[in-house]
């Protein structure tokens, strides 16, 4: 299953985002430790969606870990699961690996800085990007001042434009907060919504049934004193 966006809105109403409408970020962000959120399908919780962050001078490893099954009747009849490493030194990227199993589909991506390029493999293809590209996991607020992204389940470039939709109430917990919505449409589709502390607060995706599937925080960054660590190279 590829998420898709759910577009609500038409295009005309929705201003190009531009360097001033970038998402504030304050100063230390992202806080090490955990940040979980709850994956909704037609009202009924499926999965989690899990991003660890872990600083160790001018280093960044942010770990994703997605799980999700859909069942029919109290009978599976879909999973995603999905695990990501990237490793971030001085803001640049310079190493991604993630695995995916696609209800039985496998898709492994293996990245690595060299010069000007990201160089590796998706599955068995050999893989070139441009070495300023970030994974599309969202959690990263310069997603929004983005023209292409990295498909995190395929090592692929998708070229992309981000539209401003403005400050809109989203529920976080129990309490409400103002958060910005932007909209990334082109080869890859998003909806999502940053906090004023530079969290994800919510996104929501199209299925490729249709249905829509919404991430939303459950709370405010778990500080632990280090994520789990992943042996995924």
């Amino acid at each position: 299953m590829r998420f898709l966006v759910l577009c609500l809105l038409g295009l005309g109403l929705l201003l190009p985002a531009t360097a001033g409408a970038a998402v504030p970020v304050p100063n230390g962000y992202p806080l090490t430790g955990a940040v979980t959120y709850d994956v909704w399908r037609e009202g009924a919780r499926i999965g989690t969606y899990q991003v660890d962050f872990l600083h160790d001078g001018d280093k960044l490893r942010v770990h994703i870990r997605m799980n999700v099954e859909v069942s029919l009747l109290f009978i599976p009849f879909y999973h995603f699961d999905h695990e990501a490493v990237e490793d971030w030194v001085d803001g640049k990227l310079v190493h991604y690996a993630s695995k995916t199993d696609d209800n039985g589909t496998d898709r492994n991506v293996l990245l690595a800085r060299d010069g000007n390029t990201l160089r590796g493999q998706y599955n068995s293809q050999q893989v070139t990007l441009p070495a300023d590209i970030i994974p599309c996991s969202l959690w990263n607020p310069a997603t929004v001042d983005q023209k292409q992204l990295l498909d995190p389940t395929a090592g692929e470039a998708f070229a992309v434009t981000v539209f401003d939709r403005g400050l809109e109430p989203v529920k976080e917990g129990a309490q409400t907060v103002e958060a910005r919505h932007y909209s990334i449409t082109g080869e890859m589709h998003r909806e999502v919504w940053y906090g004023a502390d530079g969290l994800v607060v919510q996104a929501s995706y199209q299925a490729a049934d249709e249905s829509v599937l919404t991430f939303k925080l459950r709370g405010g960054v778990a500080r632990s004193p280090a994520p789990s660590q992943t042996a995924l190279k």
